[in-house]
């Protein structure tokens, strides 16, 4: 559950949840099957909101088990609060109560929770990077749907210097990379040193 209800954007959060109802229901980009509220939020934190995939294409996509995929999504998304607010609305739409476990995700017996992966914190002194992105205090969503971008048009094995103002980058981005198995190499807010994975 959210700890600080403060921490909620709610514009943020609003248009968070509009997006996810509007597109719940619209077919896989790969396999065409009908998308979950909570396969939406996935694509989004994942970086596909443009092409939303359900949780088996997406698990695939990132060569590992969906449940492992779930999991480490989960544990962004839960610190989150705008992101965990459209997760547990998606819960209630789809009537699986205040769930962060749904069923439609998490078959019964599903494994207890995992934290998620510790992001290395590097040398002292960081790697020469091949680009460099100032991010400004560009948050939540924003921020890692544009690093996405910028990584995917990388060669496998770059090194992209992100400089991150937003108070929540020291969470969201050691997070993010764990999540999508990019490696980062160096972090002292705000810069970050992220390497591309190798596809």
């Amino acid at each position: 559950m959210i700890d600080d209800e403060d921490d909620v954007d709610p514009a943020r959060t609003a248009e968070l949840i509009a997006a996810v109802q509007a597109a719940t229901g619209s077919p896989c980009a790969v396999c065409a099957a009908a998308l979950c509220g909570h396969d939406v939020v996935l694509s989004i934190v994942l970086g596909s909101k443009d092409r939303p995939r359900c949780l088996r294409c997406a698990a695939a996509s990132q060569g590992e088990p969906p449940s492992d995929l779930a999991e480490r999504a989960l544990q962004w998304i839960v610190r989150r609060p705008c992101f965990q607010s459209a997760w547990l609305a998606a819960s209630a739409t789809e009537g699986h109560g205040d769930a962060l476990r749904p069923a439609c995700l998490w078959p019964e017996g599903a494994r207890a929770p995992e934290t998620a992966p510790a992001a290395p914190q590097g040398a002292p002194v960081p790697p020469a990077p091949d680009a460099v992105w100032d991010a400004g205090s560009l948050a939540c969503g924003d921020l890692v749907l544009e690093l996405r971008q910028r990584l995917r048009a990388m060669p496998p094995g770059a090194v992209l210097a992100l400089r991150a103002l937003d108070p929540g980058a020291p969470q969201d981005i050691p997070a993010w990379c764990g999540l999508t198995r990019h490696t980062l190499l160096f972090a002292r807010h705000p810069d970050y040193w992220i390497r591309r994975r190798s596809d």
